[in-house]
């Protein structure tokens, strides 16, 4: 599958760190052979016409909303507890340090731990009978891998038992321009045999509005703008008459990736997108948000933790914005019609304290990335025995609460 960005001169550890697990691992890598690009829903012109109406309406909506509060769980409570994936991403990670992960998840009642693909099958060995799940992260932290790897490390990962995929956009894309789009197609590796293939028809099954939603008038999942041109009775036109440059990044490329991977790995697999917001304007984060729930993805997630900042209140509170947007379930966005139902928002990257979680939380929020999950329960355990009159018990960091955890 041709890719618009241009490979690196070597692979990075985390490529060879993948590469190598599925050479010595041949039962999880079921060979894709032959893949069936998804054919795109739109031009790239149409993406950025509705892209730029997302823009629009969403940074007008922040503005007339101001900085709303949601409300956060109790300190030290169950449900604070839920929001937590609990995470270890270090290359380096050891054995006894996945194996001590999973104890502290299991015991806190985290809502998962969040690992490589290597680790995955002994995750779900540790946490068998608990009802923490685990997710894995895929095309990780660069995202510029291409999307037959992605594809490869995603089918690996369910198949070893992951319930939750990490995925990173191939965020440089956002950033670039293609002035011509070229059609994209898959060249079979020539040391895999072919024993499965993606359809375009289990890829729309898996990212149009669900059953009873009727095909709206504007957005990804309405007629492209050359057969409402004779449906007038079904059009918004509003968001046509957009001036669209020859000169915009390939939207169709990074959606027919979203849309082959969600395909691959439908629901109930839960996927999210990390953005790498460190990376990306605010117009730039709306556009990924845009083509994540064109493709029906569960979560926007702001960053990887190895790439510049990690998630800021700004970040989340304009992804929550636009997830709200994005959902057809939204009285305030007239219908916005990209999504059939709001996708969530996950903050991760530097969130090490109960007062980070806390603000993250408030802004809308509702999964947190941090390997200072302990820590986080901790602080609220201490602020209820506070409250209640009691004398707080110690509170101590442990191994996975330093940065050396892997960049959450």
């Amino acid at each position: 599958m041709d890719t618009p960005t241009e490979p690196a001169p070597f692979p990075t550890k985390s490529q060879t760190l993948i590469w190598e697990f599925l050479a010595a691992n041949p039962a999880l890598d079921a060979e894709l052979g032959d893949i069936e690009v998804m054919t795109d829903r739109y031009t790239n012109e149409e993406w950025a016409t509705q892209i730029a109406e997302t823009v629009k309406k969403v940074q007008a909506d922040s503005e007339a909303r101001g900085k709303k509060k949601y409300e956060a769980p109790a300190e030290g409570s169950k449900e604070l507890a839920e929001t937590i994936d609990h995470t270890i991403l270090k290359l380096d990670a050891t054995s006894s340090q996945i194996d001590a992960l999973c104890s502290e998840a299991r015991t806190e009642g985290f809502k998962s731990v969040c690992v490589r693909l290597n680790y995955v099958q002994r995750c779900i060995s540790n946490l068998k009978g608990s009802p923490v799940v685990v997710a894995c992260v895929v095309g990780f932290h660069e995202g510029t891998q291409d999307t037959y790897s992605k594809l490869r490390e995603a089918r690996a990962a369910v198949e070893a038992g992951a319930s939750e995929l990490d995925v990173v956009l191939n965020y440089k894309i956002i950033t670039q321009h293609s002035p011509s789009i070229a059609a994209t197609s898959h060249k079979t590796n020539p040391s895999t045999s072919t024993t499965a293939s993606l359809t375009a028809s289990n890829t729309a099954a898996n990212s149009k509005p669900h059953a009873g939603d009727s095909t709206p008038a504007e957005g990804p999942y309405s007629m492209p703008s050359s057969t409402m041109k004779s449906n007038q009775q079904n059009s918004c036109t509003s968001s046509q008459s957009l001036p669209v440059s020859d000169n915009i990044p390939n939207y169709s490329f990074i959606f027919r990736e979203l849309a082959s991977l969600r395909s691959l790995c439908p629901s109930p697999i839960t996927l999210k997108l990390i953005l790498e917001t460190s990376q990306l304007t605010p117009p730039q984060i709306l556009a990924a948000a845009h083509l994540a729930a064109a493709a029906n993805f569960d979560f926007i997630k702001t960053s990887t933790g190895f790439n510049g900042r990690g998630a800021s209140l700004a970040d989340v509170e304009l992804m929550v914005t636009a997830a709200e947007y994005l959902s057809t379930t939204t009285e305030s966005n007239g219908g916005s019609p990209v999504c059939g139902r709001k996708m969530q928002v996950k903050a991760s990257g530097g969130i090490r304290s109960l007062a980070d979680a806390t603000k993250m939380l408030e802004a809308g929020a509702t999964r947190l990335g941090t390997s200072s999950g302990l820590w986080i329960m901790q602080e609220g355990r201490k602020v209820v025995e506070e409250k209640e009159g009691r004398r707080p018990g110690g509170v101590s960091r442990l191994y996975t609460d330093d940065d050396s955890a892997g960049g959450y």
